[in-house]
């Protein structure tokens, strides 16, 4: 049966392996684009003179008086060049936006498994969400009325991991108010306008063509979304005590008894 120690500390785990993914890929890109700008020009530059001696691309670029253009170094150069400057520029866009994506999502999965945590722990701090669902009579013949609850929480849950980030973490600060000045995370404050922000920033590179323009302070909002992660997870702690167990958390096998 998985416990609310499971899920605390496999939610955990999860997060800190799939960052690590984030973070190779960020420092792998800092050290490879440079070196791709240099790989990739000679083949950019192959590719203009091709089309400069084909007889066919040299009709389109014409002067403004409407003469013909000729190809001339300094062009077929000023073309290469910004050839390999835009494709270098679009796959760090591309790898800032994935970063962001990725870590939001990670996220999100972090904020729903704390509250499946809070569920297995305090199922009667979820009455005041569930007590007014409506159920069918013949669901409820026979069964008591904590079976009747956790079926309801359970529902809850389900349309609760379809909601969005910022409804989740809402549920977990319902479910788990924090004291006056809880600051668990050292150099961090919860922000709620600055999560939203960021889960704004992820709904435009999905839904609105949010790549055209620079990401900025993606570096900041990674790790602001790290703290975070970290932030519920202690928020959790606080209230309801639940703990990591390495082994859990890390999946290796338990010790043997003797051990």
């Amino acid at each position: 049966m998985t416990t609310a120690e499971d899920i605390f500390s496999e939610a955990f785990g999860r997060f800190m392996s799939n960052w690590s993914f984030v973070i190779s890929l960020r420092l792998v890109s800092e050290v490879a684009l440079p070196l791709a700008a240099k790989a990739l020009a000679p083949t950019h530059a192959d590719a203009i003179e091709a089309i400069a001696a084909d007889p066919n691309y040299s009709k389109i670029l014409v002067n403004l008086d409407g003469s013909r253009s000729p190809w001339s170094e300094e062009f077929k150069r000023l073309m290469s060049t910004g050839i390999t400057v835009t494709v270098v520029s679009n796959a760090r866009k591309a790898i800032d936006a994935a970063s962001l994506v990725f870590a939001q999502s990670m996220l999100d999965d972090s904020a729903w498994s704390y509250c499946r945590v809070c569920a297995l722990i305090g199922p009667q701090d979820w009455e005041p969400f569930v007590e007014a669902k409506k159920i069918e009579f013949a669901a409820v013949r026979g069964r008591s009325s904590d079976a009747i609850r956790d079926e309801l929480i359970q529902t809850a849950l389900s349309q609760l991991e379809r909601e969005s980030l910022l409804k989740k973490v809402d549920m977990l600060f319902q479910l788990c108010t924090p004291p006056k000045n809880f600051a668990p995370i050292e150099n961090y404050t919860f922000e709620r306008n600055r999560l939203e922000a960021i889960d704004n920033k992820r709904h435009r590179i999905i839904h609105a063509n949010g790549l055209k323009a620079e990401l900025e302070n993606v570096d900041d909002d990674l790790e602001y979304v790290r703290k975070t992660s970290n932030f519920l997870m202690g928020l959790v702690h606080q209230k309801y005590g639940v703990q990591i167990n390495p082994l859990k958390t890390f999946a290796q096998p338990a010790p043997p008894i003797s051990a």
